[in-house]
């Protein structure tokens, strides 16, 4: 009897036998173990989320195994059209190139562009010539600064009713920078049907994570309007 696919996850192929083995394939042909990838709900969140707003461009900060970016171009080649750009600037180094390798294994490349660069130099470099876009996914360098740095150049190019969404918000330094979104730009939350997590490392880090209500689920965010504040403005965040 065939094996029925798997609804959970995004319809490629590829995805679900990573997701199945734990295993990557390096281009050499040799199979690695690992862990370094986002969960199955949030790779169908991504799909779903993507397809169901259809942007005609896609930034994601971060690729690594490239699970995110199979998640978006499923999604972006089942809405009949659309371009992802992912920055990283350890592609080739750190993760062997297997993330643009299962882009090409996957038959997604037509949608695809890789900028091996680090963020903080690669987004300033689109927004210069003129880049707009309709969804985000920050999945970088976790430290404030540079999640921080990630947002305000994604803020600048995302279209008014416009999508950003953020990967490990358990992090305290994501965690803030969601704050910061939420008190110094015009965004309102999406609920895309992750439900919130705060389980932490132990009890006490648990109760912690509800008091500050700091889940581990991905979050998204949709753009309202274009808005900054005043030269002067500060709000606690």
């Amino acid at each position: 009897m065939k094996k029925s696919p798997d609804t959970s996850l995004p319809p490629c192929d590829l995805l679900h036998e990573i997701y199945a083995t734990r295993e990557v394939t390096k281009p050499d042909g040799t199979h690695i173990q690992v862990r370094d990838f986002i969960s199955p709900p949030f790779a169908k969140a991504l799909y779903q989320t993507v397809l169901a707003r259809r942007p005609a461009l896609v930034i994601e900060v971060g690729m690594a195994y490239g699970l995110s970016a199979l998640s978006i171009l499923s999604a972006l080649r089942d809405a009949g059209g659309g371009r992802l750009i992912s920055i990283d600037p350890a592609q080739s180094t750190d993760y062997a190139g297997i993330g643009i390798l299962n882009v090409r294994r996957a038959g997604l490349e037509a949608f695809h562009e890789l900028i091996e660069a680090p963020s903080f130099q690669a987004l300033p470099q689109l927004l210069d010539t003129g880049t707009q876009l309709d969804f985000a996914y920050i999945d970088g360098w976790h430290t404030f600064d540079y999640a921080l740095l990630d947002f305000f150049y994604v803020d600048k190019m995302l279209r008014q009713g416009g999508c950003v969404a953020f990967n490990d918000c358990g992090w305290q330094s994501v965690h803030r920078v969601i704050s910061f979104v939420q008190t110094h730009r015009k965004y309102r939350e999406l609920d895309v049907g992750l439900p919130p997590d705060y389980r932490g490392g132990s009890l006490l880090s648990t109760l912690v994570h509800i008091f500050q209500r700091r889940s581990r689920s991905d979050r998204y965010f949709e753009k309202l309007e274009p808005w900054e504040p005043n030269w002067n403005f500060y709000r606690r965040f």
